[in-house]
């Protein structure tokens, strides 16, 4: 595929924490011990992101998707053949299979109409507002004729309360179900650097689809609040980083929602499937339409 020498946006977080965005559609995180390397999630697969791995770290890698969905394990199959994997590691509950190419079309479409919204949303920013100018920029969609998301199966299961040592640091496994049943974050006790895939996100929260549980998400964002941890990266939009303190806004919209003690509106997500769209204290939640 063409037009990807910019692709992605690597930025230095601190605390051994670096950036791999694919600004607008999806961000990794690479984590550096003394003795490994992680890297929470892999992208798209719109670009190779085995490219860009051996320019950061020169240490055996290991792998970690936060759950099987298309934009969490894309690049995968490029690290295959990464000479220091140790392995792509997940929780058991996902599947990995291979993602149907008209599901991949479908976002193409839908993320070229967001494009042209945010090159409106820069005039604007431009002329009234300053808020885009630290922010990374949004990258077009390349022609996407050959893309795909092969299945590649995890050859490592990570289960709740499981520590990885990547030699001078320890970070622990929490399962946090309810975006998708194997969803999985990642917390840095000596940090209080919580790295949460969707679980939270500066975005809205699809709690729509057959793999989606309300009442579960509520359970894993309210074990997230109580760890109140210093910040949160987070898996999409153009902000990276989230204050602690979002885990708990989090944690009470979606109780909020589960308690019936919010009133949705009609709408569509970005792929333009309807939902029901809650708002409560800033946070965004699209659920099933009601019957």
């Amino acid at each position: 595929m063409s037009g990807l020498d910019d692709w992605f946006e690597i930025r230095e977080l601190g605390d051994g924490v670096q950036l791999i965005a694919e600004p607008g559609h999806a961000n990794s995180f690479l984590v550096s011990g003394t003795t490994t390397a992680l890297l929470f999630d892999t992208g798209m697969g719109i670009a190779s992101i085995a490219d860009v791995v051996p320019e950061l770290t020169d240490l055996p890698l290991l792998v970690v998707n936060s759950h099987d969905h298309l934009d969490h394990r894309g690049g995968n199959a490029s690290l295959l053949d990464h000479p220091r994997l140790i392995d792509i590691a997940a929780h058991p509950a996902g599947r990995h299979a291979e993602v149907d190419p008209e599901f991949l079309r479908m976002y193409e479409r839908a993320m070229r109409s967001v494009y042209a919204d945010y090159l409106r949303y820069l005039e604007l920013d431009a002329q009234s507002f300053f808020v885009a100018a630290n922010l990374p920029r949004m990258r077009e969609l390349p022609d996407l004729t050959g893309w795909q998301v092969p299945p590649v199966q995890p050859t490592r299961a990570l289960a709740d309360g499981d520590r990885i040592d990547l030699g001078g640091r320890t970070l622990r496994v929490l399962h946090t179900p309810g975006h998708a049943p194997d969803a999985i974050c990642l917390y840095d006790e000596s940090t209080g650097t919580l790295i949460a895939g969707d679980t939270i996100l500066a975005a809205a929260f699809w709690l729509h689809g057959d793999d989606a549980d309300l009442k579960t998400f509520a359970a894993s964002t309210a074990r997230l609040a109580e760890l109140s941890p210093a910040r949160v990266l987070v898996a999409h939009n153009l902000l990276y980083e989230l204050p602690g303190q979002s885990t708990a806004a989090v944690a009470y919209a979606a109780n909020a929602v589960l308690q019936g003690e919010s009133t949705p509106r009609p709408d569509k997500d970005l792929l333009g499937r309807p939902v029901d769209r809650h708002e409560v204290g800033g946070v965004v939640i699209l659920t099933e339409p009601a019957a």
